[in-house]
């Protein structure tokens, strides 16, 4: 990954393929929704068993992953700097993660960081441009 300062524009460039990852997961969710409500309008009435339960759960999972992903996480690779708010780390399973958060609630991850001193270079990055940490 890379992190750079555009100064003409004022905003950070992140090459990634977070914007790709993005739509392919979107597209499995829209996928297990179909699949899962064409299951569950098809059943009986009377004849709701362990499967019918399974593809209920599933049409649950896929709604709550697809809110976040378009209401709570964002994919863009080219950020204002006035919309970003901080940078934050999080701790998740013994990893670190790290992500910006912007001023319109939204998360932009920054899943490619592999490490405490890239970590470093954007932190020091974000405050030259003036971004608290």
């Amino acid at each position: 990954m890379k992190v750079t300062y555009n100064e003409a524009e004022k905003s950070i460039e992140i090459k990634d393929e977070l914007k790709n990852q993005y739509f392919i997961l979107k597209f499995l969710m829209i996928l297990n929704l179909f699949n899962a409500l064409v299951r569950l309008i098809n059943m009986d009435k009377y004849d709701f068993g362990f499967m019918e339960i399974l593809w209920a759960v599933t049409v649950i999972i896929s709604l709550i992953v697809f809110y976040f992903l378009i209401f709570k996480k964002s994919n863009a690779e080219k950020i204002s700097i006035e919309k970003i708010k901080r940078l934050k780390e999080k701790s998740f399973l013994g990893r670190k993660r790290f992500a910006l958060e912007l001023t319109n609630g939204k998360q932009r991850d920054l899943s490619s960081l592999k490490g405490e001193e890239d970590f470093v270079k954007v932190r020091k990055l974000l405050t030259e441009v003036g971004i608290e940490n």
